[in-house]
């Protein structure tokens, strides 16, 4: 019994201190402004087309309708280009930008479409 509990302890302490360590960086949403020409039906009319979210070494895009050919950009502060890919954006596709290797400061994500649409937010990285 005396075993029991001291097992019992320590795993309710490890569990606290990873509940307390995921709540320190917990995914956040980046606020995304601007306007994207949606051609297709959006999974959730109350859902914009993208969303994006930033932990600690990622910011994750969640495309929530048919967008076609999208331009995904991040500058940082002095206006470089640090992460350029283009994506075929389809209702339920995401992209993770791997960012744990960038240094401290402010970033911009852009998302343009090619038709004048485009998105954008600023989200940091302590």
């Amino acid at each position: 019994m005396k075993y029991f509990l001291i097992i019992s302890c320590f795993a309710c302490f490890g569990i606290f201190c990873a509940a307390k360590a995921s709540a320190k960086n917990p995914p956040h949403a980046v606020d995304l402004k601007g306007k994207l020409d949606v051609s297709g039906p959006i999974r959730n009319p109350q859902t914009p087309p993208v969303e994006a979210f930033q932990n600690a070494t990622d910011v994750l895009l969640v495309f929530n309708g048919n967008l076609g050919s999208l331009n995904i950009e991040v500058l940082d502060e002095v206006g470089d280009t640090v992460f350029k890919t283009t994506v075929n954006a389809t209702a339920g596709s995401t992209l993770t930008i791997n960012t744990g290797s960038w240094g401290s400061g402010t970033y911009t994500l852009l998302i343009t479409d090619g038709l004048g649409g485009y998105l954008e937010g600023v989200f940091e990285i302590e």
